[in-house]
């Protein structure tokens, strides 16, 4: 889960570990009523073309109760997809492999496309797609230092997503509500999805900054 604490106008992330489950919390300043917790990282993910106008609708005083509402699959793998193409240059057009990969991780396929997209399907998937792209390490060797740490640590265990959970708490991506809860089973919020996919594209930034200082 990423979690976001709003502190004077900026957003700062907070990364722990818990297995493969998503849970993101943004918690607005107090006496903010004109604009949402998760309309900082909205509007960065509209700064980078991701989310077209629908999202930017989203954001209007009287809309934005919908980004307290589930996001579908199907709009989580168009808001991914705008991602990898205009932020990282992703060619999936021509990429037919990952383009396959970015569905399968983006979609459940056995709860259909049209179905909640549950935290800890979204979380896992982007695990294995900044796998597939080199920038979130393939293993966690088997071992769960933070997953253990929650409560409720073995729903993500029973979806079979520890590894990946695990992995993306490690790099920050995610970390768990202040009670001590992961809620992986829980559907993902369009808010909630846009904490979580800039945080996975800040962590990317920052891999390929190091990467490239060190050459």
């Amino acid at each position: 889960m990423v979690t976001i604490f709003m502190r004077k106008n900026k957003w700062v992330l907070r990364g722990g570990i818990a297995g493969l489950v998503l849970v993101i919390i943004c918690t607005g300043p107090a006496g903010a009523q004109s604009e949402h917790w998760a309309s900082g990282p909205v509007q960065a993910l509209l700064d980078m073309g991701v989310g077209g106008q629908e999202l930017k609708q989203v954001l209007e005083i009287d809309r934005l109760i919908l980004l307290d509402s589930p996001i579908s699959p199907l709009q989580w793998r168009q808001w991914v997809r705008q991602a990898l193409t205009a932020y990282i240059g992703v060619d999936l057009a021509s990429d037919g492999d990952t383009s396959f990969w970015v569905d399968t991780y983006t979609v459940p396929e056995y709860e259909g496309p049209r179905s909640v997209l549950s935290r800890g399907y979204a979380v896992a998937g982007l695990m294995k797609i900044g796998n597939l792209l080199g920038f979130i390490p393939g293993s966690s060797q088997g071992q769960l230092v933070h997953l253990q740490k929650f409560s409720d640590w073995h729903q993500v265990a029973e979806q079979g997503f520890s590894g990946p959970w695990e992995l993306m708490l490690v790099v920050g991506v995610v970390s768990g509500y202040p009670d001590g809860t992961l809620r992986p089973e829980a559907p993902l919020t369009r808010a909630e999805a846009a904490c979580l996919l800039k945080s996975w594209l800040d962590v990317y930034k920052s891999t390929m900054l190091a990467d490239s200082i060190q050459l």
